[in-house]
């Protein structure tokens, strides 16, 4: 968590139509989404935050990425073309 939260790497486990997603949501995903975003760094399904999704059965599942700002904005710029944390204010490493 320590890379992540420095800006140095991203975690991600992304579906496709041949993959499924494998994390769980309630027991995997969004516990660590919590402590992540409590460090400072951030967490996206690929339009919101991991935190943000409701959870409707005990076995949901999503797709996932933790990491820095500027990590989550390039991952849903890349996945879906634009981001919800990139606003008119430019992205630093203090951001």
């Amino acid at each position: 968590m320590q890379i992540i939260v420095k800006e140095k790497g991203i975690f991600t486990n992304v579906t496709s139509p041949t993959a499924k997603a494998k994390l769980r949501l309630l027991f995997e995903v969004a516990p660590l989404g919590l402590l992540i975003e409590n460090a400072g760094g951030y967490s996206s399904d690929g339009y919101k935050s991991v935190l943000d999704k409701v959870i409707e059965n005990i076995d949901d599942r999503t797709q996932v990425a933790y990491g820095s700002k500027n990590e989550i904005i390039r991952f849903e710029e890349t996945l879906y073309g634009s981001s919800r944390l990139k606003g008119g204010v430019p992205v630093g490493a203090s951001a």
